[in-house]
């Protein structure tokens, strides 16, 4: 029997093929986790409050996260403190939104 000798080409689309199979495992993994862990408090309602404001308005907010952020407060945190806390903020923002436009969705179908 004859040895099959494997050439670069084949090494090369097997190391390949193997970097393809991780990605999609780790994606798939990445996708099964819930992005939105948020627990509203009280004052979560009142920054849920400030979301409906600024969602309501006939106004278009280029940038909505600078609208909520407590400036007090930010500016009494650290580098990294800041960073997790524009991190919180907008999944936030983007939970209360989902959450804005699924009310204002079942306010029209009600209304019919």
């Amino acid at each position: 029997m004859r040895k099959k000798v494997k050439g670069k080409l084949y090494l090369l689309a097997r190391d390949a093929k193997k970097r393809m199979k991780n990605y999609n495992r780790e994606r798939s993994i990445f996708e099964q986790i819930p992005y939105t862990k948020v627990c509203f408090t009280e004052q979560d309602q009142d920054l849920y409050a400030k979301v409906c404001k600024l969602l309501s308005n006939d106004n278009v907010v280029i940038n909505p996260i600078k609208e909520l952020v407590d400036n007090k407060y930010y500016d009494s945190l650290t580098l990294e403190q800041k960073q997790k806390y524009i991190f919180d903020l907008s999944e936030k923002y983007k939970v209360m939104k989902s959450r804005y436009e699924q009310e204002r969705e079942s306010r029209k179908v009600v209304s019919f």
